[in-house]
């Protein structure tokens, strides 16, 4: 367990600054700064694109070069870092220089490079932690739950603060002073847990020699090609990836101008990733009893359900958004770990084909299909609200705001829908896996 822990526990101030760049930062530069929403979807759209498409080069790197730390961890603390130092400069600029859209696209995609060097690395390391089929969705789940800790953190620490002079709370804060807290905390908690990280134990690295981990686009193509199941379940999370990225990116904006509750944006997300931290102790006891694949499917059509009632709000409906925040957050730690769980199955299946073991180049890959899903979403969201004529700070006519609550609930369902379609008979189940298993055992015995 304390292997597990320290892997998990740099997910938390991580995942904190990535909600804040995606979450928070759109909203925040459109209001402060004046930047338009088309102009920060497409800056969202082209660097994470770029983000996901080195992907690759950076599982490669991964997969091939070691140190006395092992093959993953310098590049998680390497990663982390250039992350955690882009983040200061978009969370905190200097107010007293006018912030242009250049500003905004450069620190973003600093941070991008960050996240490439650290994320492939991060993820292998959490598929060879263990070859069990229900141990590794107890690792996943314990990464995704500080994940979510640290999302709920962030949420806290950008409405609440202290004031100094009678040591009390203060709720509804500065969104200035929000980020700066969320940049304070994140990084000082980011440089406590790489010690515990870099100190612990890593996997044994049975990798072959270098030669057969060479990077080679056509090996990529040949991988996709002769992995059926893994196109299937790439396709899948692409599409749930779609579906999760646009209510994220248009949170701030529904709570503020459809339900006009802005005061009210950092408890509602609270609400949310709390109820997603509930959730982690269910999901991981289904996915003990039953197949993962049916367990995520089970966990996209309750999102679904739950989403459905958003067409049911009006102006003021504080408690009925915040029991679909609370019900819809139950799924989202289904969404987060189940899928790459099953990836880590796939993987062993990689290995009985070829005898080869590129964790990093397989969760390249998937990073680039989920960080393009995230990409386009939260990018295409902003770009067709300014399209449909909504502007920040001013009063939205009846078109915009519907335009908004569609875009906030009826995409996500539509393309979660045919996610479901997708993995409900997937070919990878319990009993697979144990075949999968028992067959690399005997080819190592020979």
């Amino acid at each position: 367990m304390r292997k597990i822990l320290a892997y998990s526990l740099p997910s938390l101030p991580l995942a904190g600054l990535y909600f804040g760049i995606y979450v928070l930062l759109g909203e925040f530069y459109s209001s402060e700064f004046g930047l338009s929403l088309f102009a920060i979807g497409w800056s969202f759209i082209l660097v994470r694109l770029f983000d996901a498409f080195s992907d690759p080069i950076m599982g490669y790197v991964s997969d091939s070069f070691s140190t006395r730390f092992g093959k993953r961890k310098p590049w998680v603390l390497l990663g982390g870092g250039l992350f955690i130092y882009a983040s200061w400069m978009l969370f905190i600029p200097k107010q007293t220089t006018s912030i242009e859209i250049s500003y905004f696209i450069l620190w973003l995609l600093i941070s991008a490079i960050g996240w490439t060097i650290m994320y492939s690395p991060y993820y292998a390391l959490g598929a060879e932690l263990s070859d069990d089929y229900s141990e590794r969705s107890r690792i996943t789940f314990c990464r995704e739950l500080f994940t979510l800790l640290g999302v709920v953190i962030a949420c806290l620490l950008f409405s609440i603060g202290l004031d100094t002079s009678t040591y009390l709370l203060v709720f509804d804060l500065d969104p200035f002073r929000g980020l700066k807290q969320i940049c304070l905390f994140s990084s000082v908690f980011f440089f406590l847990t790489m010690m515990f990280f870099m100190t612990s134990g890593s996997p044994e690295e049975d990798y072959p020699n270098k030669e057969s981990l060479q990077f080679k686009l056509e090996g990529i193509v040949e991988t996709l090609r002769n992995q059926d199941l893994f196109l299937r379940l790439l396709a899948s999370q692409f599409l749930n990836g779609l579906a999760n990225g646009f209510p994220p990116a248009l949170f701030i904006f529904f709570v503020s101008y459809f339900l006009e509750v802005p005061t009210l944006a950092g408890p509602l997300l609270l609400l949310y990733f709390a109820g997603a931290i509930f959730g982690v102790p269910f999901w991981l006891f289904l996915s003990r009893k039953y197949d993962k694949h049916r367990v995520w499917c089970m966990a996209m059509v309750y999102a679904c359900i739950v989403f459905s009632f958003v067409i049911l709000l009006g102006k003021g409906d504080v408690l009925g958004f915040s029991l679909i925040c609370i019900l819809s957050g139950l799924a989202l730690s289904a969404d987060l770990a189940l899928p790459t769980s099953i990836q880590a199955d796939l993987l062993d299946l990689e290995v009985l084909r070829t005898g080869r073991r590129p964790s990093g180049q397989f969760f390249a890959i998937w990073g680039l299909i989920s960080k393009s899903a995230v990409a386009i979403s939260t990018g295409l969201a902003l770009i067709l609200l300014d399209l449909v004529g909504f502007q920040p700070n001013m009063n939205n006519g009846i078109v915009a705001l519907t335009f908004l609550s569609m875009m906030y609930a009826g995409i996500p369902i539509a393309l979660k829908s045919l996610s479901i379609y997708l993995m409900w008979n997937f070919g990878l189940d319990r009993n697979k896996h144990d075949e999968i298993m028992k067959s690399m055992l005997s080819t190592k015995n020979v």
